[in-house]
């Protein structure tokens, strides 16, 4: 993502918060808000019937880097949150690694956790990674970012790291990079369980891994670019094509077995698509006509569920979130807005479903519950 869109992003959810805080709006859409006080939600999962969030925490007052937004300092502000969808929030994690610009924006944390045999793995995102090795500029105390983990009791043992197999590797080769990004960078922001291990999007690399039972980690696609209308926002004279880069966002299995993918594309509205991938075979468009997607799920009827980050984009003025559902004859069907705002994870259970709110935001994030119709 360039240094432009990153800092958008940071604006935009930012400003979301002043036009939809996270309980007042959603009784008027038909959303239940059920946890609060979360700091930077991400991705949400379902184990053994309970609910539990990845918080990607608030930085801290460790060391600070120059990031793309300004100063990013560490902390050990990142945890894992089991929800009782009743307002109860119990951090099974806490203390693992968070680095974020002043007031909590712009986090690198943990972003994504699931279960093996019980045992929590958590997904932490990364930032600012050595071009040549991989590594991040926190040392020991970030030996947790860009890593899947396993929590044992209330520790979690770091394994395989995105941002060396990136270093090494570069999938993408930095395909449609502005001046201001990196052409090798690394980002992992979503996962899910497949076949014996993980498949894993790293946002920043632009592509889907597989980490194996091993731990082995090996490419399943690269998401390429694509050229957009650039949004009155940028400032640039109208009709002006961009770059943008992918983004991949979240990966699911679907009903069908394969993989589905969703990818931000930054800043145009409407660029954002829904990739199915079959390993072996290149990725082809199963949706499109999305705008900054964030999370994917299936409905219990097996109906495709697409989360958006802001209806407008993230270059525009805050708008809400948009949640929607793709009928099985390739319909949409808005299932809510109103009352989403900086919308980042998305999960269900049973005919709920459930969306992390203010997922951007410092100790006013929440998560909202929506029983849609039909």
């Amino acid at each position: 993502m360039s240094r432009l869109v990153r800092a958008a992003v940071v604006a935009a959810s930012a400003a979301a918060l002043v036009v939809a805080a996270p309980g007042a709006e959603a009784g008027q859409s038909g959303l239940k808000t059920v946890a609060t006080g979360l700091n930077n939600p991400r991705h949400l999962t379902v184990h053994d019937g309970r609910l539990y969030v990845a918080e990607a925490g608030a930085g801290g007052d460790g060391q600070c880097v120059e990031g793309p937004e300004g100063p990013a300092c560490f902390g050990l502000s990142g945890a894992v949150a089991q929800l009782d969808g009743h307002g109860g929030v119990r951090r099974i994690l806490t203390g693992l690694p968070s680095a974020a610009a002043p007031g909590g924006a712009a986090v690198a944390g943990p972003t994504d956790v699931d279960f093996v045999h019980g045992v929590p793995a958590v997904l932490c995102g990364d930032v600012l990674i050595d071009p040549q090795t991989g590594a991040n500029p926190f040392g020991t105390a970030g030996r947790l970012l860009g890593k899947l983990s396993f929590g044992f009791g209330r520790y979690l043992v770091p394994g395989p790291d995105f941002a060396v197999f990136e270093a090494k590797n570069n999938p993408d080769h930095g395909a449609g990079a502005s001046p201001d990004t990196p052409v090798i960078d690394s980002n992992p922001y979503g996962m899910t369980r497949y076949r014996d291990g993980f498949a894993v999007v790293d946002a920043a690399g632009n592509d889907l891994l597989y980490v194996d039972g091993r731990g082995r980690i090996s490419v399943l696609a690269v998401f390429p670019p694509k050229l957009v209308t650039a949004p009155p926002a940028l400032g640039l004279p109208p009709g002006t094509q961009i770059p943008v880069q992918s983004v991949p966002t979240s990966v699911v299995v679907g009903p069908d077995g394969a993989l589905y993918v969703s990818e931000l594309s930054s800043i145009a509205v409407g660029a954002a698509r829904v990739y199915r991938v079959v390993p072996g075979h290149a990725p082809t468009v199963y949706a499109d006509g999305f705008t900054a997607l964030t999370d994917l799920t299936f409905d219990h009827k097996g109906r495709l569920l697409a989360l958006t980050f802001a209806r407008d984009g993230i270059a525009a003025p805050p708008s809400p979130g948009v949640l929607t559902r793709v009928e099985k004859n390739g319909t949409k069907t808005v299932l809510a807005s109103a009352g989403l705002a900086a919308a980042t994870g998305l999960v269900v259970r049973g005919d709920e479903v459930f969306v992390s709110n203010n997922g951007t935001s410092q100790g006013t994030g929440s998560v909202v519950r929506l029983v849609p119709r039909g």
